[in-house]
């Protein structure tokens, strides 16, 4: 087994499919951090300011506020404006103080008027756009807010949460790594077939588990060649735009996360590995590795779980337990996967701990049909 391994790797070193993933990924990092450097840049923002309509304007005052909003709230907007054209007048900028204020103003106003009981549902979901008021104001004078206000949010947009959590938005949660990892595999394991490379190895009993054994264990190397890609890719390409991270993630907390990560990227690439060796095909490969591994039919599928749960309950509780919903989870709760609790029925025990079994599971049952019935096949 060792020396087919060395041997599998060595053909992928000096092939071209390998590197390309691997650029596909690095490129895919760049492209992230570049487009988020982009949108939160202070030009950005106050072209954004410059060029947004409000549904709720400001122009409409007490006919248009007064007739969406409560008592609270239209007497919230009328002060936010008088503020507004006073530090207009005076030829200023309103600060991030002033901001809070005529928001924490808006707050109350809304607060009031629930206690009062002015509203009823509609009006109740329109109440969201109460703070739009306040953007409203920026949007009709942009210069209400300076440079350095512009700048000051610039630096909260570029300051992220953990190296953990900034790993799990890119390359996790949206399924990139897992395709990655699921393309290669595909498009590898099926040239065993499509150039008879196969059929010069001895096929007896034990050749055949040999033969399959190693397989899964190069889609294991693929994934953590692949994860490792992605982490390096995005730590740097993240810092060269200006990022910084407000915590650094514990050395135990991102052992965890890229160990539940690579697990998941393996259980998709044994998952295509199974479907190439039942169909014998790269084309059926290719697109397992397209549309189930990228999350798109997880994310259908899920869905469709919640949606039939609404009639028969236990059917909704299956949708936290497929391979697509932990991959989402372990990429939005990166730094978080001992302390985000588990999915029914397992409550009382963390997200990790959902995320090992299902992954195991996936993982259990591809080398099932491997060793069982795909073993089997003639080659």
């Amino acid at each position: 087994m060792f020396n087919l391994l060395k041997s599998d790797i060595y053909r992928l070193v000096h092939g071209k499919m390998f590197w390309v993933a691997a650029i596909v990924l690095v490129a895919l990092s760049v492209l992230a951090a570049g487009m988020m450097h982009w949108v939160s840049s202070p030009e950005f923002l106050r072209m954004t300011a410059t060029g947004f309509e409000m549904t709720v304007n400001v122009s409409d005052g007490a006919t248009g506020g007064a007739g969406v909003l409560g008592e609270g709230d239209a007497a919230a907007a009328n002060a936010s404006a008088e503020a507004a054209a006073a530090a207009g007048a005076s030829g200023r900028g309103l600060s991030l103080d002033e901001l809070d204020t005529l928001g924490a103003a808006e707050a109350a106003g809304s607060a009031e008027s629930e206690e009062d009981g002015m509203r009823d549902d509609e009006t109740a979901s329109d109440s969201a756009f109460a703070s739009s008021e306040l953007w409203d104001l920026v949007a009709d004078n942009p210069e209400a807010l300076s440079d350095a206000d512009f700048e000051g949010v610039s630096r909260d947009m570029r300051t992220l949460a953990s190296p953990a959590d900034m790993l799990g938005d890119m390359a996790v949660s949206g399924g990139a790594l897992a395709m990655v990892v699921s393309l290669v595999t595909a498009l590898f394991l099926a040239q065993d077939f499509s150039m008879r490379f196969a059929r010069n190895l001895v096929m007896d009993r034990r050749g055949r588990v040999r033969y399959y054994g190693e397989k899964l264990v190069l889609v294991g190397f693929l994934a953590a060649f692949y994860l490792a890609v992605a982490a390096l890719a995005g730590a740097a390409s993240f810092a060269a735009a200006g990022f910084t991270y407000a915590a650094a993630s514990p050395l135990g907390d991102l052992a965890l996360f890229l160990g539940l990560a690579w697990l998941l990227a393996f259980a998709y690439g044994c998952t295509t590995a199974v479907i190439v060796w039942a169909t014998r095909s790269a084309g059926a490969g290719v697109a397992w590795a397209l549309v189930v591994s990228s999350g798109i039919v997880g994310s259908l599928l899920g869905q469709v779980l919640l949606l039939l749960g609404r009639g028969v309950p236990w059917i909704g509780v299956l949708e936290p337990w497929t391979l697509a919903s932990c991959m989402q989870n372990v990429g939005n709760h990166a730094s978080t996967l001992l302390a985000t609790p588990a999915a029914a029925p397992l409550t009382m025990a963390p997200l990790a701990v959902q995320v090992l079994i299902v992954g195991g599971v996936a993982v259990a049952l591809c080398a099932a049909l491997t060793f069982g019935p795909l073993r089997k096949r003639d080659l």
